[in-house]
């Protein structure tokens, strides 16, 4: 009895003694142009809340002064719309980012919900989120509107 007492206090120690390490972090993509910060940003270097700041996110890009309609079914994609372009973006699957860069115009549906969209200065962005908690950071001299049928919804 006294050795499976051993056993399990021996094993119980090095269960409560085991740490993990991290993973180190991704490095994020380089753009040709700036683009707004990621809404969801911890404020840590190069993720501020500062919707300003010219950090992009990576995934799909709309080219300065073009038209694209981007989709995504499954959620979880991320977009940028460059300086100048229009953008019109549905997430159906949710958890999907939009940067919106000066003198862009971005519309934004996110059925799914928990999206983000960055909207720069001079910018226009509109937001639908029909599953709640979406956020929408904008820059003062940024014209944005979101419309949260979900609820729980920033900016």
């Amino acid at each position: 009895m006294i050795r499976a007492f051993a056993l399990l206090s021996l094993s119980l120690f090095a269960a409560c003694s085991y740490t993990a390490t991290a993973a180190a972090p991704r490095p994020q993509p380089a753009l040709a142009s700036p683009a707004p910060v990621d809404p969801y940003g911890n404020g840590e270097a190069g993720d501020s809340n500062d919707p300003n700041d010219a950090v992009a996110f990576g995934g799909q890009h709309c080219g300065a002064n073009q038209t694209c309609d981007f989709e995504c079914d499954g959620g979880s994609c991320n977009f940028v719309c460059e300086p100048g372009s229009t953008c019109r973006v549905q997430c159906d699957g949710g958890h999907c980012k939009l940067g919106c860069a000066p003198g862009a115009t971005c519309n934004f549906q996110c059925d799914g919900g928990a999206c983000g969209l960055g909207c720069a200065a001079g910018a226009t962005c509109n937001t639908q989120c029909d599953g709640g908690q979406c956020a929408q950071a904008c820059a003062e001299q940024a014209s944005c509107n979101l419309d949260c049928d979900g609820g729980n919804c920033q900016g």
